[in-house]
């Protein structure tokens, strides 16, 4: 856990007025399975992820990073609810993963880079896999990846045992934007995944050290809990995080996308258990490093691999 000095060092994270630029729409893996979507994100609406290793570093958010309409993404919950809702695609070990990203604009441009939580909501500030992408530059205003699963791939999250949680990001400094989503690997046994199965690595020191951040952090979470007018999951998310970084997701996502702005985060990005709303991940903590180079590029497809 980063120290109040660390923090304070942290640079303000820019905010740009988003339109749903660099959303995830869909993420098709073997065929006739259903096709993913990307959790949390109201593609219909003006949403976007942002996925900000600061943010993530300081634990304000989790490895996904947060969504304009509804704060913080819950892995775990919004992983659950697309396994419900059969929005989760199928994969096996070295399969392909198409998936279909909304542009709109320079913020939402590629390359992308794409990586693996492989317990689906263990991972955090480091630890992910890194994946393969193919990139195909913006057709009718829609980017197209082809993202390759490890040919040793060992799914083993969420209820059924067998899910990871694929990310996908740009560079763009006002995000950078992208997003997640489940797949479900098919050409396993699934793990029994149990309350008295999933390890957990929590030291009393790490503990102790995130109480003292809670109590820091506790105004701007009861600031956010008496501005929250609807009492709705999903604003209260928002709010928490916006007193805790200082921004308004709210005004990015309403305003017009000719509106390019960015909003300083005039304090510093700091650590909380309030604004995830969950506390414990299963394994020890880990996450992603920031990758992704500059945008541009030609028109033919183009393959990275991090």
């Amino acid at each position: 856990m980063p120290s109040l000095k660390q923090m304070l060092l942290i640079a303000p994270t820019l905010l740009a007025i988003a339109h749903a630029q660099g959303v995830i729409l869909s993420a098709q893996g073997t065929s006739g399975s259903p096709a993913s979507l990307a959790l949390q994100v109201k593609t219909a609406q003006s949403d976007a992820n942002i996925i900000n290793q600061n943010e993530i570093n300081t634990n304000v958010v989790n490895e996904c990073g947060r969504t304009l309409l509804a704060g913080n993404i819950d892995i775990g919950e919004n992983t659950e609810t697309q396994l419900a809702n059969k929005t989760v695609t199928s994969v096996t070990k070295g399969s392909k993963v198409a998936v279909t990203i909304k542009q709109v604009d320079e913020n939402g441009a590629g390359p992308y880079m794409c990586d693996l939580d492989l317990t689906s909501n263990a991972d955090g500030v480091s630890g992910q896999t890194n994946l393969t992408v193919a990139e195909t530059d913006a057709s009718n205003g829609n980017i197209s990846l082809s993202v390759i699963m490890p040919s040793d791939l060992a799914c083993v999250g969420a209820s059924t045992g067998n899910i990871c949680t694929v990310r996908c990001f740009n560079s763009a400094t006002a995000g950078p934007f992208g997003g997640c989503f489940a797949v479900q690997q098919t050409d396993i046994t699934p793990n029994a995944n149990s309350p008295d199965t999933i390890a957990t690595a929590q030291t009393l020191e790490g503990v102790l050290a995130q109480v003292a951040q809670n109590q820091i952090d506790l105004p701007a979470a009861i600031k956010a809990n008496q501005e929250a007018t609807t009492g709705t999951e999903a604003q209260q998310g928002v709010l928490a995080v916006d007193n805790l970084l200082s921004i308004d997701s709210t005004a990015s996502a309403t305003a017009g996308a000719a509106g390019v702005a960015s909003t300083s985060s005039g304090a510093t990005a700091k650590s909380t258990a309030t604004a995830k709303g969950t506390t414990g991940k299963g394994t020890a903590s880990k996450g992603t490093t920031a990758k992704s180079a500059a945008n541009k590029g030609g028109k033919a497809a183009r393959m990275f691999v991090s």
